[in-house]
């Protein structure tokens, strides 16, 4: 007997799509419209036959005049239009529900729109900033406006080389205390620290720090020099 009740309670199921049930309160549906939806719908999806008000008011306990209204409201917000299928005895009147399937996409491709927005929109906004700054600085410690040639060398370096603007700003330190005030000396100094594998400026800082502590803040060939001591001659 209770395997009998259980192949009855089994014997069918209505199934709902995840984004309506998600977001229909965002195209426009509320509670009850979504249960008549359902009440109705059964194994179809977008035009289903109109069904006896009758047995929905059983199911539901609604009135007859709620029912209409709810259909109603279903046309009225564009949730559904009123159609014509062929069924087994001949034409009969049906809810067409695939408007309510387009606001739900719409809804949907309009909010991953919105999200990549959002994401894309600081980026390239920091982007932009960062190359201001870039431009800035560099102006200020060679004291002069860069030409477009060098404002696309350095754009080069942001967005082909992948230079941060952190990086930039050591290599124009370097160049700066050297009193070297081109580009191409910047161009030299950030390639030498990809050669040594200094990919980010925390390595770079790093890296400098070691080299000035061991020169005692003088960065010559000199310091490095193993031989025997060699006596300075002045000749004049």
């Amino acid at each position: 007997m209770a395997d009998n009740s259980l192949k009855n309670i089994f014997q069918g199921s209505t199934s709902i799509n995840n984004l309506l049930l998600q977001h229909y309160p965002q195209i426009g549906l509320s509670n009850d419209e979504l249960l008549i939806y359902l009440l109705i719908k059964h194994d179809q999806e977008l035009v289903i036959p109109m069904p006896n008000i009758q047995t929905l008011v059983s199911m539901t306990g609604f009135s007859k005049d709620k029912i209409f209204e709810l259909f109603h409201r279903l046309i009225e917000h564009k949730n559904a239009t009123i159609t014509r299928v062929t069924g087994p005895n001949g034409q009969v009147d049906a809810y067409d529900f695939s408007p309510m399937y387009e606001k739900l996409l719409d809804l949907v491709q309009n909010q991953s729109t919105d999200d990549v927005q959002e994401k894309d929109t600081p980026a390239s906004a920091n982007v932009n900033i960062d190359r201001s700054e870039v431009f800035n600085n560099i102006e200020q410690e060679f004291g002069r406006t860069l030409s477009p040639i060098e404002m696309e060398t350095i754009s080069g370096w942001l967005d082909i080389d992948h230079y941060s603007s952190e990086i930039i700003s050591l290599a124009l330190r370097e160049a700066v205390l050297n009193q070297v005030y081109n580009l191409k000396y910047m161009d030299r100094i950030m390639l030498n620290w990809d050669k040594l594998n200094l990919h980010s400026a925390a390595q770079i800082q790093a890296y400098t720090a070691k080299r000035e502590g061991s020169s005692g803040g003088h960065n010559s060939d000199d310091d490095h020099y193993s031989g025997p001591e060699i006596p300075f001659i002045n000749f004049k």
